[in-house]
């Protein structure tokens, strides 16, 4: 077909060999007949070739016109599908969605978030992909995701960072430990005892880290580990004792250990909405953020000792991530 031929002349021809006539299709398409004639008379003169045979009562198809007919409509139909899939894009029924999300974040949170945000976009793909606070920000600034949900994260280049939650620091200990006889245990409790941590790519390690920083405390061995299953495991054989962000303790429910609430302060590792300004995200992902943003509204469920904070437009903040953030 040639390249002079455009979907105005594909959408003429169809309407005449529809209505079986040139008046009538005129009308359909609320246009001259003589327009539509010169129409027709610009696909024969590029085509080489007769269309219709013109009768005193109606027009006929001609072989060419047949084929030409069946490929038409197959070309129409094809290009009002793939019209109709970019509206559903821009209205973000349809589309890809992909953040990256701390593993509490990704188990705990997003479950729920996205099961409502599927019941009224069931088309529209969830690609989430988990890591440490730094791999996620990083998926952000290489443009493997849309966005991510992380906190504390470091980077080397400006992106907007809004707080979408916050969870409280909390004590584990094993079972025969002597802080499994407190109603609580202080910062200064940990002074000297043996300690179960996260590795130091975590923002868990990170967070707890700071807090013993800033109470100038010291304490005792300390056990490594990267995985949250192996923490609360080596937790409850009394390694050591750990600090554990609220949010993980539904990833640690095999564990047989005491959970405690730790004051003196109570200390919270805010959770953050990270993207870039200058990455035009699908509508989708940005229906998703938003969602995010008004979690509390939403009544999304967050564990006990987890809240959200409504974020918006008037709550954006723009810093270099984890170089002021508070504990």
């Amino acid at each position: 077909m040639s390249n002079n031929i455009t979907l105005r002349h594909l959408r003429a021809f169809v309407a005449i060999a529809d209505f079986g006539g040139y008046t009538a299709a005129a009308r359909s398409l609320n246009i001259a007949q003589s327009a539509l004639s010169r129409t027709i008379m610009e696909i024969e003169e590029e085509l080489v070739t007769r269309l219709f045979e013109r009768t005193t009562r109606r027009v006929v198809l001609t072989a060419s016109g047949e084929q030409l007919l069946k490929n038409a409509r197959r070309v129409l139909e094809e290009f009002e599908s793939a019209l109709t899939r970019f509206q559903l894009y821009q209205s973000g029924l349809d589309g890809v969605v992909s953040l990256g999300a701390l593993s509490s974040v990704a188990s705990i949170i997003l479950p729920a978030v996205i099961s409502e945000f599927r019941k009224t976009r069931p088309n529209v793909r969830m690609s989430v992909k988990d890591g440490f606070a730094n791999e996620v920000v990083r998926y952000v600034s290489d443009g493997h995701v849309d966005f991510c949900i992380t906190s504390f994260p470091k980077v080397k280049k400006q992106l907007i960072c809004e707080q979408i939650a916050a969870d409280d620091l909390l004590c584990i200990c094993s079972k025969s430990h002597r802080f499994a006889g407190m109603d609580m245990v202080y910062w200064n409790d940990l002074a000297g005892e043996d300690f179960v941590a996260f590795d130091p790519g975590s923002s868990i390690r990170f967070s707890v880290d700071r807090a013993l920083q800033i109470a100038e405390i010291q304490i005792g061995t300390i056990t490594e580990a990267r995985d949250i299953g192996t923490v609360a495991g080596l937790v409850s054989a009394d390694i050591g004792v750990s600090v554990v962000p609220s949010l993980v303790l539904p990833m640690m429910q095999f564990g047989e250990f005491t959970q405690k609430k730790l004051v003196g302060p109570v200390v919270e590792r805010e959770i953050y909405l990270v993207y870039d300004p200058h990455t035009t995200r699908p509508p989708a992902a940005e229906i998703f953020m938003d969602m995010l943003r008004q979690g509390a509204k939403h009544g999304f469920p967050i564990p006990n000792g987890t809240r959200w904070v409504d974020g918006g437009p008037t709550q954006l903040r723009r810093s270099s991530l984890g170089a002021s953030s508070p504990v």
